[in-house]
């Protein structure tokens, strides 16, 4: 079984990478369907040749019938011609007695020989009989000698009679039996025409599938050097993607400084509104001495507003960098900020006292400067929430995309349809993790997606992971971020081992990939 180990071939065509499973079953059916195919062309070719030899035995059969039937045919012409010869004879012999009957009796002598050289037992007849002329005794002899030449001759034509009805009768079975011959004959040559044609067919057949075999043998070959062509790429993709995790590692280490940075400029502006309203209680405490004070207010209130436009303008960036993200994933910007106010009600912040002299223009500079500081901050914080719902990492570590977001050509019957998601392919039973942190909705099978997890991470925003080999999660289970939630696998309506990834807003689903290149630019820093 060594030789037919199950293989896993990588087949691109069109720009389009399919995953093709060759299993030690479908080799082993090959092989015997070849095997079979090459037996009974052997076999046909066996079958061929003993009917060939039988044709070959009928036909000495029929040519030694037909001499057997040509030497009766010249047995007989052999008695009719003695027949003829012996008839011929004895009307010459008769012609000849009749004509010495009429002769004078110079010719009696002749008479006399022939007479005995026919019988002399007819001279017996004589002995006894009354004294006749020599005349009548000479024509009484060659009656006698006449009558028993007639007589032999008519027993031998009895004979050649007899002969002659056997002859027919066995020329009759001999024309029966070749009638027969020849009738199987030409069957037999009708059964060998159809078996040279079927014979000729199966060659060509055979020829086909050996040629059709070699040239499976090399798309394998190809199909073998390109596998371990994908595998080498797949090598040096996983080598890339350890260096992109560094990168992330090192990425998710500058963010949380930038959270620090955040976190710390709140809390100067907290002591600054505090600083602010200290001074503000101690005007009020020093009013003689407040014209003093004014100048030294003034710089202090140039000094905070400058800080505050500082650190506003530090939070206005931080806010497109993180709006431009959530706009990489097709999200509305406007509509998830109106769905995080509705989910975070409370209200809060810094305590900043209206102003009550408007003719200060620092001050009412450093009003403005923290009530916009406070308003970005808030939309800052509204973000933050945005961003920790949405997902924006894949969900498998190592995978090629199979099949994108959008119209393609169904694998399965090579129609034009709509894919809503994207088909990740990796090693069967590897993990499947959230992208995001949130709450199982659904878990369990779901028709032609098989096995299915989807999970809601507020907002109106839900992913959902299909054809899982396994589902490691129950509905209502509050899950983290990467969190194995099942194992990649080939359940439902799949051509081989994946996971059908999908992300919706709204009950509309969305192109995973805007997400995963929002993942990358936030991950990059």
């Amino acid at each position: 079984m060594r030789h037919f180990a199950p293989r896993e071939v990588i087949v691109r065509s069109g720009g389009k990478i399919k995953y093709l499973r060759l299993s030690t079953r479908s080799q082993l059916l090959g092989a015997t369907l070849l095997a079979g195919i090459a037996s009974v062309s052997l076999a046909t070719s066996i079958g061929l040749a003993i009917q060939q030899l039988a044709l070959h035995s009928r036909d000495i059969a029929v040519r030694q019938a037909e001499d057997a039937y040509s030497g009766l045919l010249a047995e007989v012409a052999d008695y009719f011609d003695q027949f003829k010869g012996s008839t011929e004879r004895l009307n010459s012999d008769e012609a000849f007695l009749l004509g010495l009957s009429r002769d004078d009796g110079s010719v009696r002598d002749s008479v006399h020989s022939i007479t005995a050289q026919v019988a002399e037992p007819a001279s017996a007849l004589t002995i006894g009989a009354p004294q006749q002329s020599e005349q009548d005794v000479l024509r009484d002899k060659l009656r006698q000698a006449l009558k028993q030449k007639l007589l032999a001759f008519d027993s031998d034509l009895q004979k050649i009679a007899l002969r002659n009805q056997s002859l027919n009768s066995q020329i009759v079975d001999l024309k029966v039996q070749i009638r027969d011959i020849n009738a199987d004959r030409r069957q037999l040559a009708m059964v060998r025409d159809e078996l040279a044609t079927k014979l000729t067919k199966g060659q060509a057949e055979n020829e086909s599938l050996s040629a059709r075999v070699a040239d499976l043998t090399g798309q394998l070959s190809d199909v073998q050097a390109k596998h371990s062509a994908a595998v080498a790429k797949v090598a040096s993709l996983n080598a890339m993607v350890a260096g992109l995790q560094n990168q992330l590692t090192v990425a998710t280490a500058s963010n949380t400084d930038l959270n620090r940075q955040v976190v710390q400029t709140q809390r100067a502006l907290e002591t600054v509104i505090a600083q602010r309203n200290t001074l503000q209680t101690a005007r009020a405490d020093m009013a003689g001495s407040i014209d003093d004070l004014k100048d030294r207010l003034a710089t202090i209130q140039e000094s905070q507003a400058n800080f505050v436009a500082n650190v506003t303008e530090r939070t206005r960036q931080n806010l497109e960098d993180m709006e431009k993200t959530v706009d990489m994933t097709g999200l509305n910007v406007d509509a998830l900020l109106q769905a995080a106010d509705q989910k975070n009600e409370g209200q809060g912040g810094p305590f900043v006292p209206a102003p009550t002299d408007l003719k200060d223009a620092g001050e009412q500079k450093l009003l403005e400067s923290v009530a916009t500081l406070d308003d970005e901050v808030g939309r800052w914080e509204r973000l933050q929430v945005i961003l920790r719902s949405i997902p924006l990492t894949a969900p498998v570590d190592h995978y090629y995309i199979s099949s994108g977001f959008g119209r393609r050509v169904d694998p399965m019957n090579g129609e034009s349809a709509v894919h809503e998601g994207l088909d990740m392919v990796d090693t069967i039973r590897s993990d499947v993790m959230s992208t995001a942190p949130g709450t199982v909705i659904y878990a369990g099978w779901r028709g032609n997606y098989g096995r299915v997890v989807e999970i809601d991470h507020g907002l109106g925003v839900h992913t959902l992971y299909a054809h899982l080999d396994s589902i490691q999660v129950k509905e209502g289970d509050v899950v983290d971020y990467r969190q194995v939630i099942g194992k990649l696998g080939n359940s439902g309506r799949s051509s081989g081992p994946h996971v059908h990834y999908e992300v919706r807003f709204q009950d509309k689903p969305l192109d995973p990939m805007g997400f995963l290149r929002a993942g990358r630019y936030v991950f990059k820093g």
